[in-house]
């Protein structure tokens, strides 16, 4: 069973609990405040909710009907199942994983004014159906517009990083960092130039790819490489291997960016002249299904040699950046974590997604003594066709 499905099955179940929690707590709220019949509410309410989950069952039917040739048509190569079923699907994931953390708040005050304040239980009462009906539609409105910004823009981001005294020559170079670009049915060729002209609109020096050129199998390996081949930067473009190159074909993925100019290196560094300084580009190999033994690491990592010392590697792995940052680095870029793809929670005071879980390096700049760690969240998808809270980025770092 491919992936794509498993996983969305997985979140399936859990989201049926939140959906008819969330759903419950509306439709009593509704009651209070319309005339609303209640028969035909619940049924309009009960044909909205299986609308927005049909994605797991027309998935899962189609595969076990057709087998693998339907999983593209699941993946964005049709886009009448992406505008029917899968946007539906995740988005009113977002919004109901939302909604069940802020009723659940209500809730649990309903319940301790119940306890401890039963004088003022009849006007929380009251009041709670208002309430509830406005943080619905409230979190609805801020949930579309969030996402449509995170997933059909691309923002810059500009990034400073100190150098050495010693490599004050090196003062103003700019390396555009970029990973995930995932070219499939929904980050086509045509999106991915868009991409291009504006990194190169930046007009970095050199450009470093975190890895993951196509999302999965080799329809759009040669396609992708070929528009990656038009960045512009004076001392080339220089790519990491990702657990989706790995996953498709490694060998086409090689050979399409080889063709296409960009240096793609595997558990070595390159090194850069630049003017009277250099930078040196150590590239490791780090993916789930590929990562050298704690041993090869050591060799990998040299000790710094007097350059600007960089590490290009796809995962965030806080062994490799404790171990970079010990032996001089200056600066590790990388990708994989999509900015955390769905971050639920309040920007500025809390954000959780499942790269949490798997790397305190998420998105943006992080400081392990003298090194700085810089995530991207990228520019494609994995799974869920949207973002939020976690927008499409090209990243430029500046060497101050």
């Amino acid at each position: 069973m491919p992936w794509t499905l498993v996983f969305t099955l997985v979140v399936f179940a859990p989201l049926t609990g939140i959906n008819v929690y969330v759903g419950r707590t509306l439709y009593r709220a509704l009651i209070e405040l319309t005339a609303w019949k209640p028969k035909v509410l619940r049924r309009v309410m009960i044909v909205l909710l299986i609308f927005v989950n049909l994605l797991p069952v027309v998935f899962l039917s189609a595969y076990l009907t057709l087998g693998r040739v339907a999983v593209p048509a699941f993946a964005g190569d049709v886009a009448a199942i992406d505008y029917f079923l899968t946007y539906p699907f995740w988005i009113a994931l977002v919004i109901s994983v939302q909604l069940v953390v802020l009723f659940g708040l209500m809730d649990i005050a309903a319940f301790m004014l119940k306890r401890w304040a039963p004088t003022m239980k009849t006007s929380w009462d009251r009041r709670i159906p208002a309430a509830i009906v406005l943080v619905a539609c409230a979190v609805s409105l801020y949930t579309f517009i969030v996402i449509a910004r995170d997933t059909w823009t691309v923002r810059i981001v500009e990034r400073d990083v100190a150098l050495p005294q010693d490599l004050k020559s090196l003062s103003g170079f700019r390396i555009a960092q970029i990973s995930d670009v995932q070219g499939d049915g929904r980050t086509t060729p045509e999106i991915l130039r868009r991409y291009v002209k504006q990194v190169n609109s930046q007009k970095p020096d050199l450009v470093l790819f975190a890895g993951d050129l196509v999302t999965s199998g080799t329809a759009y390996i040669d396609s992708s490489a070929s528009v990656l081949g038009g960045l512009e930067a004076r001392y080339g473009s220089i790519a990491a291997i990702g657990d989706h190159d790995i996953f498709s074909r490694k060998s086409m993925i090689l050979d399409a960016l080889h063709r296409a100019g960009i240096r793609v290196a595997e558990d070595t560094t390159l090194s850069i002249a630049v003017d009277s300084g250099r930078i040196a580009v150590t590239v490791v190999t780090y993916t789930y299904s590929q990562r050298p033994t704690n041993d090869r690491l050591q060799q990998i990592l040299r000790t710094s040699d007097g350059a600007f010392d960089i590490v290009l590697v796809h995962q965030p792995a806080e062994v490799i950046a404790d171990l970079a940052a010990s032996r001089g680095y200056r600066l590790l870029v990388a990708g994989h974590t999509h900015g955390g793809g769905i971050a639920i929670g309040i920007p500025g005071v809390f954000l959780l997604a499942p790269a949490n879980a798997e790397s305190r390096y998420v998105s943006g700049l992080y400081r392990v003594h003298e090194m700085v760690v810089s995530v991207t969240n990228g520019l494609g998808f994995t799974l869920a066709p949207i973002r939020y809270h976690a927008p499409a980025e090209i990243v430029m770092i500046t060497l101050r």
